[in-house]
């Protein structure tokens, strides 16, 4: 009994120090879809867009990217050497030129290697990418870009909105320095700002209640 009520109460110290992730939805209203940036038919792709500051609106790690599929369903695809990549920018709209829209700004590359995009339900929200390093400083408007070549599989539209947000700009050339701006579009997307679940220090108290 003894050991029951010490795990009660190691448990609730332990929440009391659980830090709560932040889930912001970007990009606008749900207006119409599009399968780029990951749409199988092409040979490659470069592509970027902007989320506003003021839609995330808490500084800390970015920990997680969802976007939200469609109304009908999506089937598998594989897209190789894949970088996602997320940059601060001064920018609330994209340009055709891919470096100045990071406005100084350096890039980090968040996701390196072979993207495997699950079959998906209608609307069902999916993780794009976990980031591990990079932290949004709640200042600048945040960039994702995503550049891959070689892909197989099926198109997958998402949600995007049609007013109102930076656009997205996209290439389907190779080494691409400039592509094609498609105006005031945005990407529905959900994204996490800090860690979820218990602290390091809060298992540490509660493992040293039954020594």
């Amino acid at each position: 009994m003894k050991k029951y009520v010490l795990l009660t109460l190691a448990l609730a110290l332990a929440g009391s120090t659980v830090a709560v992730a932040g889930v912001h939805e970007v990009g606008g209203s749900r207006t119409t879809n599009n399968t780029i940036p990951f749409w199988g038919i092409y040979a490659q792709m470069r592509w970027q867009i902007i989320w506003k500051q003021s839609e995330i609106n808490e500084p800390g790690a970015v920990t997680k990217i969802e976007w939200q599929k469609w109304t009908n369903s999506g089937k598998a695809a594989t897209f190789n050497n894949c970088k996602i990549l997320l940059c601060h920018t001064s920018l609330s709209t994209i340009t055709s030129n891919y470096a100045n829209n990071y406005s100084g700004k350096t890039p980090v590359v968040v996701f390196s290697g072979t993207f495997k995009l699950p079959p998906l339900a209608p609307n069902q929200w999916w993780t794009v990418v976990d980031p591990t390093n990079f932290t949004f400083n709640n200042k600048d408007n945040l960039l994702i870009e995503v550049v891959w070549v070689g892909a197989s599989g099926s198109a997958n539209a998402m949600w995007q909105s049609l007013s109102g947000q930076s656009g997205w700009v996209f290439s389907i050339e190779p080494n691409p320095t400039t592509g094609k701006v498609i105006a005031n579009r945005g990407q529905i997307a959900r994204i996490t700002i800090g860690p979820s679940g218990v602290a390091p220090t809060s298992l540490g108290r509660v493992k040293s209640m039954f020594r």
